[in-house]
């Protein structure tokens, strides 16, 4: 797919929201974590404050699309901005930040979620954390437009389950008002906020898809923000109830969603909300290696099938390595990918200005807070607090 107009509209919709979390990973394994154990009785206004948060992330996204549309992404906006020079460094930033997570987050499915949902896939995980990265990289590089369908077949299935994830809860524990006050520390809250708002942080990888979407930055620009607004609408649907819980414990569980719809609905349901998390996670993992073709194209002149090669083999290659201490591995890379994730992330904000020229009052205000969001998520990268 290398040519303007070839991804469908529903391929690309069913991508981007897959990027963002999704929204049965972000409600079923990250968000009581998020959050914090101190705000989760006020989870309501805690996940409708980090989504007006993000907002201004977003509006800063939203008007570089208005000019560029490549498979830069990112990087395309901050070479427009501030120069070839600066771009590249901002790619090579980004570029380290997501291949860490490709490899290791196989690992954190593989030795932290999955044996959390189904303890008999212990004595195998040595083989998943091999054979996943493999099936992965395979099936990009041999039948992409399938996989693609793939992501946006998952997309669909998890945001119904998350909405089932949301049903149950709110018939066991029930709506209140409550969701929606600061209760004993309001300091919780603003952090809890914070964090929700770093969970969508991955609702750029759409951007590196611009050169093939039919529409150009109209298109890209409106679908994010759809994805973004469904995300959160689905993942509030869960906070509000989850909220009426009353328990600081599901901060510290491994996969919160399925332990409360085990308690309340037995093991079947449990177990699609598990499996439906693990594919949610899988299809980021899929969008990062796939984002990552397309800047090595857009950025080294590199053809997409010869970046996916390159990327497949070292994919794979540090998912064997990991299995040295596969138990430390995802803790050990997940800081420094997250303190490169932040620091790409506050370029594109602090070089804005320059591609405006004369920003509004409003677009200032917008890269105060987007840099501001970023610097927050390096304080929570280094007070060892990782929450995305």
């Amino acid at each position: 797919m290398d040519e303007r107009g070839t991804l469908p509209l529903p391929l690309f919709a069913g991508f981007a929201l897959g990027c963002v979390g999704g929204p049965l990973a972000l409600a079923a394994l990250y968000l009581p974590d998020a959050v914090g154990n101190r705000a989760i009785p006020a989870m309501g206004l805690t996940v409708a404050a980090g989504t007006g948060l993000f907002a201004f992330p977003l509006l800063i996204w939203w008007r570089y699309s208005g000019e560029i549309a490549s498979s830069g992404g990112l990087s395309a906006f901050v070479e427009r901005a501030a120069g070839r020079r600066t771009a590249l460094v901002h790619g090579a930033i980004w570029t380290f930040s997501y291949f860490l997570y490709l490899p290791f987050t196989v690992t954190y499915l593989v030795y932290d979620q999955l044996p959390e949902s189904f303890p008999g896939i212990a004595p195998h995980r040595t083989a998943l954390q091999i054979a996943l990265p493999v099936a992965i990289a395979a099936a990009i590089l041999l039948a992409e437009r399938l996989v693609f369908v793939l992501v946006a077949i998952v997309a669909v299935v998890q945001s119904g389950l998350t909405l089932v994830l949301a049903g149950v809860v709110a018939r066991h524990a029930g709506v209140h008002q409550a969701a929606f006050h600061v209760h004993a520390h309001p300091p919780s809250v603003l952090r809890g906020a914070g964090n929700v708002a770093l969970l969508f942080i991955c609702a750029s990888l759409p951007l590196y898809l611009g050169a093939e979407v039919a529409g150009g930055g109209r298109t890209v620009r409106r679908t994010i923000v759809a994805a973004v607004a469904v995300t959160a609408a689905l993942i509030f649907l869960v906070a509000v109830p989850m909220a009426a819980l009353g328990s600081s414990q599901l901060a510290f569980l491994e996969a919160p969603g399925y332990t409360v719809v085990k308690a309340y609905e037995g093991d079947g349901l449990a177990t699609a909300i598990a499996l439906g998390a693990a594919a949610s996670v899988g299809a980021v993992i899929v969008a990062e290696f796939i984002a990552l073709t397309r800047l090595a194209r857009a950025m080294l002149g590199v053809p997409v099938r010869l970046a996916g090669r390159v990327i497949a083999v070292l994919f794979v290659a540090t998912s064997v390595v990991s299995l040295v201490d596969p138990e430390k591995a995802y803790s050990y890379a997940l800081t420094p990918s997250l303190v490169a994730l932040y620091v790409s992330q506050a370029i594109v904000f602090l070089v804005y200005p320059l591609f405006r020229g004369r920003p509004t009052k409003l677009e200032w205000v917008a890269v105060a807070a987007a840099t501001g969001l970023a610097g927050f998520g390096l304080e929570v990268v280094i007070s060892q607090q990782p929450y995305t």
